[in-house]
C-alpha cells in the first residue's frame, strides 16, 4: 500500500510527499507542470522532505512555468463506471490527510482527503497508478498465453514475450525475436489485442513496414486496418513514478 501526504503551496499547487523504497536520497519531480512529487527515503520523515522541497522553491516555481505549456492529460471526471477487464474503480474521500492505492480482490481502492476535488491532479495521478496496476495484473495473466496460441495457429516462433507499461508504443518486436507488448493492451476489446500481437510476431518474418508486410497482415486479420484505425483513437496512459 503506497502513503502519500499532500500539501498546497501558494503558486504551486498540490504537492505530494511519496515514501519510496527505490529512493536513495530525498528527490523533486514535476511532471507536466502539474504532478509533483517528493521522493522520501526509508527512515525519512516528512517534516525534513517538507523542509527540503522548502528550501527548493525557487528552483520549483522555475521548473513550474516551464513546463505548464505542455499538454495536460484529460482528466477522468465520472468515477461512477471506470472498470478495467477484472477491477472496478472504488474511491473512498476520507478525514486523512494521505492518500492511499490498493489493487487487489477485483477493486481499485483509492483513498483521499475529502478536502480534494475530482480533478486534483495527485488525486488523477494515483487513480491512473492504480488502473495501470490493474492493467498490469490483467495483462500477464492473458497476454502471455494468447501470443502463444496465435504464433501456433499461424506458423509463428518468437524468443520471449515481455510485458511492460510502454510510453509511446503498443508493442515491438527485436532483432532477437524477443516480443514487448504494452500491458495498456488490456484497455481494449480481443480482436485489438490479437492485431497488436500479430503484427508483432509478423516483425519477426519480415521486418519493416514495407508493401509486403501489409499484404501479409491482410492474409492474417483481413479486417486489421479497421482495428488499426481503432488502436489510433487511443493515447498511452500517461504514469510518471
Amino acid at each position: 500500500m503506497s502513503k502519500v501526504v499532500t500539501s498546497q503551496y501558494s503558486g504551486i499547487g498540490t504537492v505530494r510527499f511519496e515514501h519510496s523504497k527505490r529512493a536513495r536520497r530525498l528527490n523533486i519531480s514535476i511532471k507536466s507542470g502539474s504532478d509533483i512529487r517528493v521522493a522520501v527515503p526509508a527512515g525519512v520523515s516528512f517534516s525534513v522532505a517538507r523542509q527540503f522541497f522548502n528550501e527548493h522553491l525557487d528552483w520549483v516555481s522555475k521548473s513550474i512555468r516551464r513546463l505548464r505549456h505542455l499538454v495536460k492529460s484529460q482528466p477522468i471526471t465520472d468515477f461512477t463506471n471506470v472498470t478495467t477487464r477484472e477491477h472496478r474503480l472504488v474511491l473512498r474521500p476520507d478525514s486523512s490527510t494521505q492518500l492511499t492505492l490498493k489493487v487487489a480482490d477485483g477493486a481499485i481502492l483509492v483513498k483521499y482527503p475529502r478536502t480534494l476535488c475530482d480533478t486534483d491532479p495527485v488525486l488523477q495521478f494515483i487513480i491512473r497508478k492504480g488502473l495501470i496496476e490493474a492493467y498490469r495484473i490483467e495483462a500477464k495473466n492473458y497476454l502471455p498465453g494468447r501470443i502463444a496460441q496465435l504464433a501456433d495457429q499461424f506458423g509463428f516462433k518468437y524468443k520471449n514475450v515481455y510485458i511492460k507499461n510502454m510510453k509511446s508504443r503498443w508493442g515491438s518486436c527485436s532483432a532477437k525475436n524477443n516480443i514487448n507488448l504494452n500491458l495498456q493492451l488490456l484497455r481494449f476489446g480481443n480482436e485489438v489485442i490479437d492485431y497488436v500481437i500479430l503484427h508483432e510476431l509478423l516483425h519477426t518474418k519480415i521486418r519493416n513496414h514495407g508493401a509486403i508486410f501489409w499484404r501479409n497482415m491482410e492474409k492474417l486479420m483481413p479486417k486489421f486496418q479497421q482495428l488499426r484505425a481503432e488502436l489510433k483513437q487511443y493515447t498511452i496512459l500517461k504514469h510518471e513514478c
